[in-house]
């Protein structure tokens, strides 16, 4: 049996060079092993419904087997053996069992097209690549947390227009990365819901006339019992493009923390002490001190971004159903998890080996008035005074303090009964400061809860897989 049969057939013409233009088969490895796991619970379903009669089935079954416990590798192995060129891994794994188990294969294109199997063997390596990923986001949030109780009592820079703006504890830096991939979890959450959705039964675009047992489905694949429209489950990829689009955001976020540390890096080193293996030296300036894997990360976060534009640009564009214009998407798709997942790598290791200096930043601090804003409010709330009457007042004497005569700002201090050495703990009167034991708490709270459910899916998970292996022992 040979595929490009039915090419012919239909009135097509074999040529290899175009053949290799369209092929996906290079680029789906990926999800090989769950082509073979959708595949085995469809050989389940022809069993149940009496279209395959179990003894055929039995082969089928150990051949697809061994697909899903070599991660896919047996059927990449048999493909170079033919040396020949497959349009997709489902094209091949049926060929595969075709040429292994004999004719008895041809009974798998009943009730099934690749067009419902690839958008469930999709979900099923999206979902557990998203697990994976919640888990190095956990411990990059305990990280950051474990910094924001490490670093609680120094005073750091926050910055607006790139311009130094107010000082605070750094407890609030991290504690605001922290936040951030608190919320884009929560989305992911979302996302994890539509991957558990089941696409299976709706056949090339409008349904099969096989009905699949939802009962197997669900127990062997974790996938709802819930069937979705048929011409929705293969000619809609917003499962993936929501996935990705939480991935952009994740991306956006680290971009930012890195670009954070670049200016942190030239505006203040004396008070960061980065890990050595961050960081790199010109081949002719060796006073360079070169942060090397941040500016990769940099460009990763970039280039994700840019992916996912092409994503949504191919796409937008789609006549409803199942196009072949879909496959560029998964390999697009496979590029960003890569990307994402060995960034999140990086960073978590730049923020655990991460250092803060306090003195090196109090010397960077030394006569930069981030504590003009907190002065202002404060006086205007004891003196009950307008804050704009202050600002200007603070302001022209702060124009001396800057040209070198600081006794206009001495005397404005003295007239409110404070003194230079009030303002560099202003900031503590802040009630956000005064909070922060109990911030930190309720965040670790938080990062527990969220760590508890994501295991939680692991087990459910794995629960799937033992009962995938136990229904198709009992057919």
């Amino acid at each position: 049996m040979n595929m490009d049969r039915y090419k012919i057939l239909v009135g097509g013409e074999v040529v290899e060079s175009i053949d290799r233009y369209t092929s996906s088969f290079d680029f789906d490895k990926p999800i090989a092993k769950y082509a073979a796991k959708v595949m085995l619970i469809h050989v389940a379903n022809l069993v149940k419904k009496g279209v395959l009669e179990k003894s055929a089935a039995e082969p089928i079954i150990r051949e697809l087997l061994e697909v899903v416990e070599s991660d896919g590798e047996k059927l990449y192995q048999w493909t170079k053996e033919k040396k020949r060129m497959f349009e997709d891994v489902f094209e091949a794994l049926e060929l595969y069992l075709y040429d292994v188990v004999g004719p008895s294969a041809g009974y798998i294109a009943t009730g099934r097209s690749r067009n419902d199997h690839v958008a469930a063997a999709l979900r099923l390596y999206l979902r557990e690549s998203v697990l994976s990923m919640l888990r190095k986001l956990i411990q990059l949030r305990r990280i950051l947390l474990e910094k924001a109780v490490e670093y609680k009592d120094t005073v750091f820079p926050f910055y607006t227009h790139t311009q130094l703006a107010q000082c605070g504890s750094a407890s609030l830096y991290f504690l605001t990365y922290e936040q951030s991939l608190a919320d884009i979890f929560k989305v992911f959450e979302i996302a994890l819901s539509l991957l558990n959705q089941n696409p299976l039964g709706s056949g090339a675009s409008a349904g099969a006339m096989l009905p699949v047992d939802l009962d197997i489905v669900s127990r062997g694949l974790c996938l709802s019992v819930d069937p979705l429209p048929p011409y929705y489950s293969t000619g809609s990829r917003l499962f993936l493009l929501y996935l990705l689009s939480i991935l952009s955001l994740l991306m956006a976020e680290i971009g930012r923390l890195v670009e954070d540390f670049m200016l942190f890096a030239n505006a203040f080193p004396q008070g960061l002490e980065i890990p050595r293996h961050h960081i790199s030296t010109s081949s002719i300036m060796p006073h360079k001190r070169n942060l090397v894997t941040l500016e990769i990360a940099r460009a990763k976060v970039s280039r994700v971004l840019g992916l996912f534009a092409g994503s949504i640009a191919i796409y937008k564009s789609l006549p409803y159903g199942y196009n072949l214009d879909f496959q560029e998407l998964n390999s697009m798709t496979f590029e960003i998890l890569k990307d994402v997942d060995e960034t999140l790598d990086v960073v978590k290791d730049f923020i655990a080996g991460l250092k803060l200096s306090s003195e090196g930043i109090k010397k960077y601090l030394e006569g930069k008035p981030c504590w003009s804003s907190d002065l202002i409010e404060y006086i205007a709330i004891s003196s009950k005074k307008p804050v704009r009457e202050l600002y200007a007042e603070l302001a022209r004497a702060l124009q001396h303090y800057f040209s070198g005569d600081s006794e206009p700002l001495k005397n404005f201090l003295a007239r409110y009964g404070l003194s230079e050495e009030n303002l560099s703990s202003i900031h503590k009167l802040r009630p956000f400061e005064k909070i922060l034991d109990d911030v930190i708490d309720r965040s670790l709270s938080r990062l527990s809860s969220d760590e508890g459910r994501v295991e939680q899916l692991f087990k459910v998970l794995s629960s799937c897989n033992e009962m995938l292996i136990k229904d198709i022992k009992q057919l």
